[in-house]
């Protein structure tokens, strides 16, 4: 669900791949070739796994379209880092997890964080907005189901709890937000009904949530840590109405798309 940012230390930079080897022929070397061309285009490669993945539990069109709307918070997140100017990588995307992309070096405060955070809701609600008026113009079942599924999942991206967007959003108004988040991370469970995957998501987001709360609060009081949630008055107000306007137009949307799928079912 995502995004899962992989921080690397200021001024790390990845190794640069070794050189592929000449392929000798048999299928050996037809396999490597063919795992260097994914991992050239893994963006593509991980996007048609996870459409493939996703057509098992809710067919081929959804598949297709729920992918691209991950494609769509994914891209925002790429674009804010890029205009911050934080490098990172390319989207790769995990099957019933979302997708995830790496910072290149740490972002210089939790402003910076936030607003990184921030870019993917925003384009991925602006997707499922699109998506929604579409459905709306044509009476199109499918088109509603894939709005609301959008709403729902940069909703769920919004709870207030690191490593979800909220929780990096919430870092630059108070980390104390994110106590909140435990509870509505555990309540979120009651609405994706419980099930293997909606599991061992959350699971995994209790587990890195309590590593960087452990971290934060334990350490609040060092210069590094106070240096980072050093947010000016007007900035952690700005960023409240951001999160919170947010918030309302995603349930909003979540609410209307249901509505219409309901009447136009019935």
């Amino acid at each position: 669900m995502e995004p899962s940012f992989e921080v690397l230390p200021p001024g790390q930079q990845r190794p640069p791949p070794p050189p592929p080897k000449r392929a000798k022929g048999g299928p050996q070397a037809w396999l490597a070739a063919a795992f260097l061309f994914l991992l050239k285009f893994k963006t593509v490669a991980s996007m048609l796994v996870s459409i493939w993945a996703y057509s098992f539990a809710w067919g081929w069109p959804f598949a297709i379209g729920f992918v691209l709307l991950i494609f769509v918070h994914e891209m925002g997140h790429v674009i804010a880092a890029k205009w911050l100017g934080i490098p990172v990588s390319a989207p790769l995307f995990i099957p019933f997890f979302g997708a995830a992309i790496a910072m290149k070096q740490n972002p210089r405060d939790a402003w910076t964080e936030a607003l990184m955070a921030y870019g993917g809701p925003l384009a991925g609600g602006a997707g499922s907005l699109l998506v929604w008026w579409a459905g709306l113009q044509w009476d199109n079942l499918l088109l509603l189901a894939l709005a609301r599924a959008g709403f729902a999942l940069n909703l769920f991206n919004l709870i207030p709890i690191p490593p979800l967007d909220g929780g990096r959003i919430c870092a630059a108004v108070s980390p104390w937000f994110w106590l909140l988040g435990l509870g509505l991370l555990a309540a979120s469970l009651l609405f994706f009904q419980a099930s293997i995957v909606s599991l061992i998501v959350i699971a995994l987001v209790f587990f890195f949530a309590f590593q960087r709360v452990k971290q934060t609060f334990l350490l609040r009081h060092s210069p590094e840590m106070q240096r980072y949630y050093a947010t000016h008055i007007s900035n952690r107000l700005t960023m409240a109405l951001m999160y919170l306007g947010l918030i309302a137009g995603l349930l909003l949307g979540l609410w209307d798309a249901h509505a219409h799928l309901q009447a136009l079912a019935d």
